[in-house]
């Protein structure tokens, strides 16, 4: 998030807090020698599945899945409790400094589930529980299923460790109310037996077992996961957000709503942006990223966001992204996150860096056909007065949203975040809030030049003070400080 708490008021001035942000050393663009910066423009992406093809997929999944596993195979619900004061803690509780936005917790299955091999019902002398009785599907194969249950959340979603599936069984997460995932096979993506599902939106979603026709007796006993955690967004951030008197979807009024926005240098960023939602230890979180065009001949789709986001791979293997997620016109409707109809999971950290706050992923799926790669350019803004800069970020795990900043070079930087490394900027139109960290800052041409750290002032809690002659400004790491550390992944 763009953290409303990184500053704090000590001796009559505003310091930067994390110590997370410090350290690494100044890397110039590759061309500041010869005076003249390293650009690429935007192209758009061919590859992926179109919005029709995703609709399509989805419903093929849950056709597979719905009423393909007998009754019989049902086993007793898991249910996971949620108190008033839980949800309060994340929809009403301060955020800790330092760190991004959380939109809800990570619980303990308690006790855990675990399944060690499969028995098909006939055989005997099996020491497993119940929940490992597998039921003759129609097909002629073997099914398994339990729901996980979890009244007063938003949405769920399941760890799975020790996860070792032999050929012909397969996973899925569903729910009734049609959102399907699936099939996670073998080992999971990252063949380490350890797995995070995509999101289902509602409280209960159901983890249904698949073994295909003819698998012998031994290959079902070869079946073993634990589901160990599951993960819960709160219901402030997962229903269907219902509008603000005179903000956009339940932000504050100083936002601007993205579909009330057009002919503005950040429109080609409203198809790059993704809102990112991923688990960390306790919790769940969210901030925004950005894809970023290439000129790698072995890889592509790389994505861009803040370090004190997404800073290991542990957090980026586990991330669901949320393409294009905004309001379908200006006024409309708010979205919703029950069945949006593009999301992708999954990352590896390609680099970061704590001076200049930035961390580069590769993403492990194609983001949808027609997705825009925005350009970029290492020219050096931040000391450039008045310098248009514009945005587009998800905030507060909604949709997104429409800002102009420019660049303010008289303000006093924050400890730890020097004018360089950072660009600081006045909001003109629009702003930011908690969950827009990570969305990148445009130049006048459409090009990237950095993305958001968080706000500086002495009104850090006040997302809509960060206008000309007000209290806050806000910060982002500088594209063309770090540019050395990317460029063999983006411009080898």
């Amino acid at each position: 998030m763009w953290n409303r708490s990184v500053v704090r008021w000590l001796a009559g001035s505003v310091l930067m807090v994390p110590a997370m942000l410090l350290g690494a050393a100044y890397a110039a663009g590759p061309d500041a020698g010869k005076g003249r910066p390293a650009e690429l423009p935007m192209r758009v992406q061919t590859e992926g599945m179109t919005y029709g093809e995703y609709r399509l997929h989805q419903a093929d999944v849950m056709s597979r899945v719905g009423g393909a596993v007998p009754a019989a195979a049902a086993h007793a619900p898991v249910r996971i409790e949620l108190t008033r004061d839980e949800i309060d803690s994340i929809e009403k509780g301060s955020q800790i400094s330092g760190t991004p936005l959380r939109v809800g917790l990570v619980k303990a299955v308690n006790p855990r589930l675990d399944v060690d091999g499969l028995t098909s019902g006939s055989e005997t002398g099996h020491s497993r529980g119940p929940r490992a009785q597998a039921v003759a599907t129609r097909d002629g194969g073997w099914g398994w299923e339990v729901a996980i249950q979890a009244p007063g959340a938003g949405a769920l979603r399941l760890h799975l460790e020790n996860l070792s599936l032999p050929a012909g069984a397969e996973l899925y997460f569903y729910s009734r109310a049609g959102e399907a995932f699936g099939p996670y096979r073998g080992a999971g993506p990252d063949g380490d037996g350890d797995l995070w599902t995509d999101t289902l939106f509602g409280d209960e979603g159901l983890l249904q077992l698949r073994v295909a026709p003819g698998t012998a007796s031994a290959d079902l006993d070869q079946v073993t996961f634990r589901v160990t955690e599951v993960a819960l967004v709160m219901p402030r951030f997962a229903g269907t957000i219902t509008p603000a008197p005179d903000g956009v979807c339940g932000d504050p009024d100083c936002l601007v709503d993205v579909s009330c926005a057009g002919s503005t240098p950040a429109d080609p960023a409203k198809d790059a942006v993704a809102k990112m939602e991923w688990t960390s230890g306790p919790y769940i979180y969210t901030c925004t990223g950005t894809l970023l065009n290439d000129t790698n001949p072995t890889q592509d789709n790389f994505f861009l966001t803040a370090a004190h986001c997404i800073g290991n791979n542990k957090s980026a293997k586990n991330l669901q992204f949320y393409w294009r997620f905004r309001t379908a016109s200006c006024g409309g409707s708010c979205p919703s996150n029950s069945g949006w109809p593009y999301k992708t999971s999954g990352a590896t950290l390609s680099a970061t860096g704590k001076k200049g706050d930035y961390s580069l992923l590769h993403l492990n799926t194609n983001p949808p056909a027609g997705s825009v790669l925005l350009g970029w350019s290492t020219a050096a803004v931040a000391n450039s007065s008045g310098a248009h800069l514009y945005r587009v970020s998800n905030p507060d795990f909604g949709p997104q949203v429409y800002s102009q900043h420019d660049v303010d070079t008289a303000f006093n930087p924050c400890g730890g975040w020097p004018r360089g490394s950072w660009i600081y900027s006045r909001d003109i139109t629009g702003a930011i809030d908690g969950g827009s960290s990570g969305s990148a800052i445009l130049n006048a041409s459409a090009q990237v030049v950095g993305q958001l750290s968080g706000t500086c002032g002495g009104a850090p809690s006040d997302p809509c003070a960060s206008g000309p002659g007000e209290a806050n400004t806000t910060v982002d790491g500088a594209l063309a400080s770090y540019f050395a550390s990317i460029k063999p992944f983006i411009n080898p």
